[in-house]
């Protein structure tokens, strides 16, 4: 169903989703579908999601070993995003953008220091 998604435009994403959690069910030990789910996710709420995906199927009984490439890019991301944001000057928008930078900024704040906290081994 992902890969209909990804290659025929058929807006299949929740009933891939739907299959991987299902799968996770079965056999919660195995962390590929963590993986998939992370790929699902995407970049959404600036790749928080995606993240927590990779870190449980890095973190599962059976882990798969792209997991620690996707976490990589995507501290990569966060490290590149961080020094964009922390530049950003907001006290000239109205309260309600003001908001979302201050919400965008939390959040790649928060990838940024994961990415700090991570053990370099891989």
């Amino acid at each position: 169903a992902r890969y209909q998604n990804e290659l025929a435009g058929v807006d299949t994403e929740l009933l891939a989703e739907r299959f991987y959690y299902q799968a996770l069910s079965v056999a919660p030990q195995i962390g590929m579908p963590f993986n998939q789910l992370g790929t699902l996710a995407g970049s959404k709420y600036y790749n928080v999601e995606a993240t927590y995906c990779y870190l449980r199927c890095i973190q599962s009984e059976v882990s798969f070993e792209g997991a620690y490439g996707n976490l990589k890019r995507l501290y990569d991301k966060a490290a590149k995003m961080y020094h964009q944001v922390k530049k950003c000057e907001t006290r000239k928008l109205s309260p309600s953008k003001k908001r979302g930078k201050d919400i965008k900024r939390l959040l790649v704040s928060f990838m940024y220091l994961q990415s700090l906290l991570q053990p370099k081994s891989r």
